[in-house]
């Protein structure tokens, strides 16, 4: 029968034929339109352009700080590389000395058709074992609460004095427990403070070791004969690196900033961090554009939600809700900080590296007030195990080997 010989008829047939083309327009959308393009699609499947490794470390990508899901068990991810293994919840690879250089590799995430839903590309660079060129470097860590709990930059000390090419000095105000330096180690970590505040906090008490939450200013801000604040660089180096420009700058802010976000009002904050961002960059290179500055890229915290119970009043937050903000900073951390390798501004994926099932502090509880039955649950979803900032720390000493392997 001829399908075109009456108006119902024609008027049926068009309805078929636009769903025919809806179906193929979205199946397009679901494959990422050309074969073999890159795209986020529902999951927002994000990566940087660089992972750093260096040998005898592993370097990981937990599936679930990449996507933004619910239950990451409910998709496939198919991880395309030369090197490395795949498990359930991750790629990992240790690499070996003779692997130095860079190698692609390519994430692929499918739903339960076998559908590729997301795709996105990266490369693994790893470092030369001997980059550093037996030369010693300093290293400033400006921080909040991961870095006052002195673990991953201890742990960095460490990889340090165990490479025989590469010796780390670090620069900093603070030592060890929350006191002034007794040891060679040294930061700028500090609890529960935003971007903001290292870029504008005045206190009377700066630059003293301990932290005074109501005197402590920021570090860097000098008051000069004129009573005028100011951010001053040279000033801090003169005062703390014997005058000579600091050879690597981590910036590791943020969580505290978006802590109380929405999704309503996630990017308005993202802006407001930024500006401070690029005012402590600023900072920086306005001394020395040469300083290798590191922009940490945001720590996803516990997958647990029972690590969040204890937040409560204004700082209540829930696990998923952070989640959102923290995948949204990331997306924008790549989206301004990326590709400016030549400006000296690096993104440090550490993220990418965190066991956020496994890598938090676990404490006995019962199960219930009627159940005697103890079982291990999240104490602390806001801050990493030991066992967890090691990882924080492996992953800034491979971008260090990695950025020194081009010297």
């Amino acid at each position: 029968m001829n399908i075109f010989t009456s108006k119902p008829q024609r008027w049926v047939a068009g309805i078929g034929l636009i769903a025919f083309f809806a179906a193929l327009w979205v199946t397009g959308m679901a494959t990422g339109g050309k074969k073999g393009d890159d795209f986020p699609g529902q999951v927002r499947l994000v990566l940087p352009k660089v992972i750093y490794a260096v040998p005898g470390i592993e370097t990981n990508i937990y599936f679930d700080n990449v996507v933004l899901v619910v239950n990451p068990a409910n998709y496939i991810f198919d991880v395309s590389c030369d090197l490395g293994f795949q498990y359930d919840d991750r790629w990992t690879y240790t690499p070996q000395a003779e692997e130095v250089g860079d190698h692609p590799i390519k994430i692929e995430v499918r739903n339960e058709a076998n559908a590729v839903i997301a795709r996105a590309r990266s490369t693994v660079r790893v470092a030369r074992p001997q980059a550093g060129a037996d030369r010693t470097f300093t290293f400033l860590a400006i921080g909040d609460s991961h870095l006052q709990k002195d673990v991953y930059v201890q742990h960095l000390l460490d990889l340090s004095k165990a490479d025989a090419h590469l010796k780390v000095t670090l620069i900093g105000s603070r030592g060890k427990g929350n006191k002034p330096p007794s040891d060679d180690l040294r930061h700028e970590g500090y609890n529960g403070w935003t971007a903001e505040a290292f870029a504008t906090r005045v206190r009377p008490k700066p630059r003293t070791g301990n932290y005074v939450p109501a005197e402590t200013g920021s570090p860097f801000i000098y008051v000069d004969r004129n009573g005028q604040a100011r951010l001053d660089f040279e000033q801090y180096s003169k005062e703390f690196n014997q005058g000579r420009p600091i050879d690597f700058v981590i910036i590791q802010l943020g969580g505290n900033d978006i802590w109380n976000a929405t999704d309503e009002n996630i990017d308005v904050i993202i802006d407001k961090v930024f500006g401070y961002y690029d005012q402590l960059i600023k900072m920086i290179h306005d001394y020395s554009k040469e300083t290798k500055i590191g922009v940490i890229m945001l720590d996803p915290l516990s997958r647990s939600q029972h690590g969040y119970r204890n937040y409560r009043g204004e700082r209540k937050q829930t696990r998923w809700q952070y989640r959102r903000d923290q995948h949204r900073m990331v997306e924008r951390q790549i989206e301004k900080y990326g590709g400016r390798e030549e400006e000296n501004i690096y993104l440090v994926p550490v993220h990418l590296n965190l066991d956020c099932v496994h890598g938090f502090p676990m404490q006995t509880y019962p199960r219930n007030a009627r159940m005697p039955v103890e079982e291990q649950r999240v104490s602390d979803g806001a801050h990493l195990s030991p066992e967890g900032y090691r990882q924080f720390g492996d992953s800034i000493y491979a971008w260090l080997k990695v950025t020194l392997s081009g010297d």
